[in-house]
């Protein structure tokens, strides 16, 4: 492995763990086994390393989407599948990651972000109009509003301040988003698509 994508990994790492702000370039350095010298030949301040590391991370986020639809039998396995891996990168991310992003740079890597959650949306729309054509999902549910609808309720998660100051925030973020997502496709489903939510569900659930 290359010593940038060593950096990457390993500032990554940190900013997950301890948020953004609490992260220095010397810790980075230190954890990573290199000079300091070394890591700013590779990154000359810390806002280009946090943007090597957010295009990263939609990088992966494509890939393992891939892998999800490439590994998945059934639409609904899909959905299970997504929200599982949805679930362990929350799990493994301190709030105040989010938070630092969304307060330090507004503009340039949040509207990246936002241009890639957009076609998520757009492909949560065409997987409802699938399920509905397939018959598991009902036929009177309308695909854009059921997509909007599940990302504003995600949002809760990302909004600053959102979550801190809702009854939600005595709840881990990955708890919420298991709820939010396992309740949003039961009540969107027929009884055909039920049964198939709880198979995959109890097929692919994580402790």
């Amino acid at each position: 492995m290359i010593v940038k994508e060593q950096i990457v990994n390993q500032a990554m790492l940190l900013f997950r763990q301890m948020g953004i702000r609490s992260v220095t370039m010397d810790m980075i350095a230190e954890q990573t086994g290199i000079s300091k010298r070394t890591l700013y030949e590779n990154f000359s301040n810390k806002d280009e390393l946090v943007e090597a590391c957010v295009m990263q991370e939609i990088e992966s986020r494509k890939e393992q989407a891939k892998r999800i639809l490439e590994g998945s039998s059934h639409i609904i396995e899909t959905y299970i599948l997504f929200m599982w891996d949805h679930i362990n990168r929350l799990r493994g991310t301190s709030p105040l990651f989010i938070k630092d992003i969304q307060k330090l740079y507004p503009q340039s890597i949040c509207k990246q972000t936002n241009e890639f959650n957009n076609r998520m949306r757009e492909n949560m729309k065409q997987f409802i109009i699938m399920g509905i054509k397939d018959g598991v999902f009902r036929k009177e549910i309308n695909p854009d509003i059921a997509s909007i609808l599940i990302f504003e309720q995600i949002k809760v998660l990302h909004v600053e301040g959102g979550f801190e100051t809702s009854p939600l925030s005595m709840f881990s973020p990955a708890e919420v988003f298991e709820h939010i997502s396992i309740n949003f496709i039961r009540g969107i489903s027929t009884s055909k698509g039920l049964e198939l939510v709880d198979f995959y569900y109890s097929k692919h659930k994580m402790v």
